[in-house]
Formats: structure tokens, sequence, C-alpha cells
């Protein structure tokens, strides 16, 4: 399974969500996007082989930032983020390429945060793939 397969996975479940703010891409522009919007990042991290199978194991973790106006309440953006994590509840299984990907954590918004001139609230989902 590669990096791909993982974010692909991981992206499609975000895209599912009701309502779901504007996407962007790692390595896409950003022309034309409203706020609020998600930017959706892969953060790949360690990786081995399972002593059973010989397979490689997998471990890192997405991180789907909010990006809304600076001056505004944060109800929507903490809305947004409450319901991107309840996508990734602690120990779901997808399925992926030829084995799965599995949430390793409980996925919770993190603390918003001000860029420039944006308002930022990340959701980290942690997993493994197997």
């Amino acid at each position: 399974m590669t990096e791909n397969d993982i974010s692909q996975v991981i992206g499609q479940r975000v895209q599912s969500m009701a309502g779901v703010p504007p996407i962007v891409w790692g390595n896409k522009d950003l022309a034309n996007v409203s706020r609020p919007y998600l930017r959706f990042e892969m953060n790949p991290g360690e990786s081995a082989s399972t002593p059973i199978s010989g397979g490689k194991v997998q471990a890192g973790f997405a991180q789907v930032m909010v990006v809304a106006n600076l001056d505004e309440y944060e109800t929507e953006t903490n809305t947004i983020a409450a319901n991107i994590a309840a996508l990734f509840p602690y120990e779901l299984s997808l399925p992926c390429a030829d084995g799965k990907v599995t949430i390793t954590k409980h996925t919770i918004p993190m603390r918003g945060f001000r860029d420039g001139s944006d308002w930022l609230k990340p959701v980290q989902i942690d997993y493994v793939a197997v």
C-alpha cells in the first residue's frame, strides 16, 4: 500500500462529510477558494515490517486544517472540525488497497490559532496502515 492509497482513503472519507467545505489538496493552488475551506495534508511517519507476515506497516497522520476568516466567532470552525473528527473514531478500520488503515487515537480537534489573515483549526487523524 502506498502513501497515495492511504491519502485517498482518508481524503475520500473527509469528502463524504455532509456540507463539506471546499478541500485544497497538497500541492494545489488556492485560487478562488472562499472561506471556510479545508486544507488536507499527509504526514507519513515511521514504517516497519511485521514479524509474522513480513508486510509493511506504515504509521503517520493526516491533518485537516479548517481555514476561516479572522474576526468571526469560532462556532463554524469548531463545528466543521468536530464533524471531521466524528468521521474518524478510535479503532475505525478502512479498507485500503490490499490492506487496511486503522485510526490509532481518538480524533479530537486541536486549538485554533491565527496565521496571518486566516484563522486555523487543525484536526489530526493518527493512523497505522497494514
